[in-house]
């Protein structure tokens, strides 16, 4: 027998959902898709969990492909409130605030979820798993790939907005990125070479005359 109570706080936590998945989608990054529409969080959040979970499978069998797709569905639910903040060649000051609205959004979404998907985003949050890593550090490689297949629109877009003139600039900023992930995820030298690889492609499609 279906018991009405329960059909109730179903009920509820769908709406909540369904809340948040609208505002969700209402947050905007910085890469263009060929249609010239910037990507949202959860066309970013599903181009994640696909590749994630991909690489996962294929090429680290230690790690539980469900928790890393699991993961990739909540990893950026804090922008809900603090929006999506570019990382590229942040400054300190701003990385320190963007860090700090991150954790009041994550404390006000940790309140209002439904307690599944509120201890999965802070289990992610702690970034003590392995698969929390992975996702974090997968995470990482995804502007570079939309940049590879859609370059046409986001090439004038990208330079103009970070006032990028040189390709020594991007081998510069490449150089800085691949030491500093190198440190931070030393557990996964192979994501980091295939980074690399994702790093060149898109470079030398952006600018096909220095290749």
């Amino acid at each position: 027998m279906t018991d009405k109570r329960d059909a109730q706080k179903a009920h509820d936590q769908l709406l909540t959902l369904g809340e948040l998945t609208i505002k969700f989608a209402d947050i905007h990054r910085i890469t263009l898709y060929l249609d010239g529409h910037y990507e949202n969080d959860p066309e970013h959040s599903f181009h994640l969990a696909l590749s994630a979970t991909e690489i996962a499978a294929n090429f680290h069998p230690e790690l539980d492909p469900g928790l890393v797709s699991q993961f990739c569905t909540v990893h950026d639910l804090p922008e809900v409130y603090a929006g999506d903040v570019p990382s590229y060649n942040i400054s300190n000051a701003d990385k320190e605030a963007k860090e700090k609205a991150e954790q009041v959004a994550l404390k006000k979404l940790l309140d209002e979820l439904p307690p599944h998907t509120a201890q999965l985003l802070e289990r992610y949050e702690k970034q003590e798993e392995p698969e929390a890593r992975f996702v974090r550090f997968i995470d990482k490689l995804l502007p570079a790939v939309i940049h590879a297949v859609a370059t046409e629109t986001n090439r004038d877009d990208f330079f103009t907005r970070f006032n990028i003139t040189s390709i020594d600039q991007i081998n510069e900023s490449n150089r800085r990125n691949q030491n500093k992930l190198q440190e931070m995820f030393p557990e996964f030298d192979f994501v980091l070479t295939t980074r690399a690889l994702i790093i060149r492609t898109a470079r030398d499609r952006l600018f096909p005359k220095n290749t």
